[in-house]
């Protein structure tokens, strides 16, 4: 069997040597003009085939890359498109959870945490989102559990570096929401403060949860008003509760509910306004007596 074919292969080759003399023969006999034109033609058909199948592979070779290039694409469509669906349920449940009222002028946009900057005079995150904000000075950043920070330096129309609550120096204005009493927040040490200038002889226990306060904060040699939060806003839990008979005020102790460590998504609070409802929380006096007056002007005739 071996024999045959290797007699059938020296037989192709030979014919195919015999076509091509012939050709070859032929073609020189051929006047110059003609000899040109026929070789032409005979290369167009004997190479056909072959520059038909490069241009084939060539092709296919083409459309492998954009089908590469376009499944990279889908696939980053889609996983922005699952980020953005993310962040809009994160921001309902943090809606939910902070009783934020519907009809309030103030607005969360989510953003993701790109880097951090931790330095002796202040801990900084770089927070970006995916539509421009209009970034305020001390504007605040909450997670789900609660406050993690404030706008520190905007770093584009969609960027802006957040100073977190944990920084040396901070002060944040705050209230308790059982009994309203007014303090300063100050960081202790990682996710731990101490609420500060509430008096020794006050009501304050543990468990007592602690939210921003819209009471201006002196700061400064110039003790100029720094910019409140809005009220609200949850801050953190009584842990702790000394009062030192030699002081004036209570040592507290208060246990941040955000996780300074663990940051990956954030919301920046845009707009101002008593726009949350602590829970547990008495109704603002004023919303109260507004309240009223629409039930008494809804029953009038």
């Amino acid at each position: 069997m071996g024999l045959n074919l290797a007699t059938h292969t020296r037989r192709s080759e030979n014919l195919a040597a015999a076509v091509c003399a012939a050709l070859a023969i032929g073609l020189l006999a051929l006047p110059s003009a003609d000899r040109i034109r026929v070789a032409g033609v005979l290369g167009t058909v004997l190479t056909g085939p072959y520059d038909r199948f490069a241009a084939f592979v060539a092709d296919v070779g083409r459309v492998r890359g954009e089908n590469a290039s376009l499944r990279a694409e889908v696939a980053a469509l889609r996983s922005e498109r699952e980020s953005a669906e993310r962040l809009r349920r994160e921001r309902d449940e943090l809606r939910q959870a902070l009783g934020l009222l519907d009809a309030a002028p103030a607005d969360l946009v989510p953003c993701e945490v790109q880097r951090r900057r931790v330095a002796a005079s202040a801990s900084l995150i770089l927070v970006r989102s995916v539509e421009a904000v209009a970034w305020e000075r001390y504007q605040p950043v909450i997670t789900v559990e609660g406050l993690v920070g404030r706008v520190h330096t905007p770093a584009g129309p969609s960027a802006a570096w957040v100073e977190l609550l944990n920084s040396p120096g901070v002060g944040v204005s705050c209230q308790l929401v059982r009994t309203g009493l007014p303090g300063i927040l100050h960081p202790l040490e990682g996710d731990e403060f101490d609420l500060a200038l509430v008096g020794r002889d006050e009501d304050v226990q543990v468990g007592d949860r602690v939210v921003t306060s819209d009471v201006g904060l002196l700061q400064g040699e110039a003790a100029a008003p720094q910019e409140t939060l809005p009220r609200g806003l949850p801050v953190g839990v009584v842990v702790d509760v000394e009062s030192p008979p030699e002081q004036l005020f209570k040592r507290i102790r208060v246990k941040s509910l955000a996780s300074f460590s663990r940051l990956d998504v954030v919301f920046a609070v845009v707009g101002r306004g008593d726009w949350l409802i602590a829970a547990g929380a008495p109704p603002d006096s004023t919303h109260a007596a507004d309240a009223a007056a629409g039930e008494t002007a809804e029953a009038q005739p």
